[in-house]
């Protein structure tokens, strides 16, 4: 019984991974082991600031990043400072913004703008909301 339950557990509703690279620093780090909680938007959308996993292009891993823009929002960057429709957002989870330049752009519908907590050294990614796995679950959070 406890075989078909960590196999239920860790298949279907926490998904393990292992957070690869530097981008999510200082909140995740290189080589950590975390999982995503495939269930946590069963009841309500994915939320700003939430770090979700979604699988990269080819499938081959999870992808760990922060939702940064939500639908149908205007998204800029202005020397690192991130603009959500026309108004400055505050990250306390960062420890420099970088110095990003990113012209106004608006978000599709069902579309999320995610990007990590090292900006310097980090990727960003529209991500439809099909493609989100679910909510990182952090072990020491």
């Amino acid at each position: 019984m406890l075989v078909v339950t960590s196999l239920v557990l860790f298949k279907f509703i926490l998904v393990p991974v292992q957070v690869t690279g530097r981008s999510m620093e200082p909140t995740c780090y290189d080589g950590e082991i975390s999982a995503v909680n495939v269930l946590a938007y069963v009841w309500h959308h994915p939320r700003r600031g939430d770090i979700v996993g979604f699988h990269s292009v080819n499938g081959s891993q999870i992808i760990i990043k922060r939702i940064i823009g939500l639908p149908g929002e205007r998204i800029a960057f202005h020397s690192g400072v991130v603009f959500i429709n026309g108004k400055s957002i505050v990250e306390p989870y960062l420890i420099s913004q970088g110095a990003w330049e990113w012209p106004e752009e608006t978000l599709g519908d069902n579309v999320y703008f995610v990007t990590g907590d090292n900006r310097v050294i980090s990727q960003q990614f529209r991500v439809e909301r099909s493609k989100i796995l679910g909510k990182l679950y952090s072990w020491h959070s």
